[in-house]
């Protein structure tokens, strides 16, 4: 059986290395196809710079990437423009391609929705770390747009019907400054394991965990559950961190914080492949917070979506 590094790796090089290229190659070796292919090649560019996994491959791979397939497809083109190729086009690949381009857009404006779209009760955060570059890897409506926030859509989530208490969770880890990062087998060797974390808000801690082993990275055999976690409850509203360092966490069950408290450390413990922190806002009614719904999280009046590079 394949390990998850592997399929991770192989999802990875399929998406965001070879599909791109591909659709540029086909575009310039066929007709004009009213240029719809290379339109197409556009949008799945677009589409992966808001919501690629960028995390794994790098901020310098994807400058790289984006600026040499934004060339390349305007080389392409002009070369189809100033050919003069006027060839019969089948319509039924014209249909197929205008289709699917239509789809591709469709897609492409729920992830701008996601971005700039602000929602009904949304809570402003204190961000829960101190110094660094952390990135976004999910955040967001994720009803919205999957491409962005993959919770809500999870078959798991659905399964154990805590999809809708993570509408707007998000996931959190800490870009290096320089320095490869490809998918390390150990949670050292990445920057966000051990770092301080802070209470995004004020309120009272309702729910400790604490105790549970911090996964071996890609090891594809996680309980379901947020391991470490720490739940602090404001009003009607519980905000959840989780995938906490194991022996870690610095506040007790009953303790009053405020925003900006030293709570924890990040780490790789419950339903975690890698080390990062999750983060989600419920409102609910009752303590069983599980069953309540998600809420909007923003800092500096900004939503928290997918690929949003955080300096602080």
């Amino acid at each position: 059986m394949m390990n998850e590094r592997f399929l991770l790796s192989l999802r990875l090089i399929l998406s965001h290395v070879i599909l791109l290229p591909l659709l540029i190659l086909i575009s310039l070796f066929t007709c004009n196809v009213l240029f719809l292919l290379i339109t197409v090649s556009q949008t799945v560019l677009l589409i992966l710079l808001f919501s690629g996994y960028w995390e794994f491959l790098g901020s310098r791979f994807k400058r790289i990437y984006f600026t040499s397939s934004e060339l390349w497809i305007l080389i392409v083109f002009f070369m189809k423009l100033s050919s003069g190729n006027k060839a019969d086009n089948s319509l039924c690949l014209v249909l197929l391609l205008a289709a699917i381009q239509a789809w591709l857009l469709f897609l492409f404006l729920k992830m701008l929705i996601v971005i700039y779209k602000t929602e009904k009760g949304a809570v402003e955060i204190v961000f829960p770390f101190k110094q660094g570059k952390y990135l976004i890897t999910d955040g967001g409506n994720s009803r919205i747009s999957r491409l962005m926030n993959y919770h809500f859509y999870s078959p798991v989530h659905k399964k154990k019907k805590t999809n809708l208490s993570m509408l707007y969770a998000t996931d959190i880890v800490k870009i290096k400054n320089s320095g490869i990062n490809y998918l390390p087998p150990r949670n050292i060797d990445y920057p966000i394991f051990g770092e301080k974390v802070y209470s995004p808000v004020s309120g009272i801690v309702v729910k400790v965990e604490d105790g549970i082993n911090d996964n071996v990275p890609y090891c594809g055999n996680y309980p379901y559950n947020t391991g470490n976690t720490i739940v602090i409850r404001q009003g009607e509203n519980y905000l959840l961190l989780g995938h906490l360092k194991m022996d870690s966490i610095r506040v007790k069950t009953g303790d009053v914080i405020s925003a900006d408290d030293l709570i924890a450390e990040a780490g790789n413990s419950g339903y975690s492949e890698r080390p990062h922190i999750h983060m989600q806002l419920i409102h609910s009614l009752t303590d069983n917070f599980w069953t309540g719904t998600g809420v909007s999280i923003q800092f500096k009046k900004k939503n928290l979506y997918k690929n949003r590079l955080i300096e602080v």
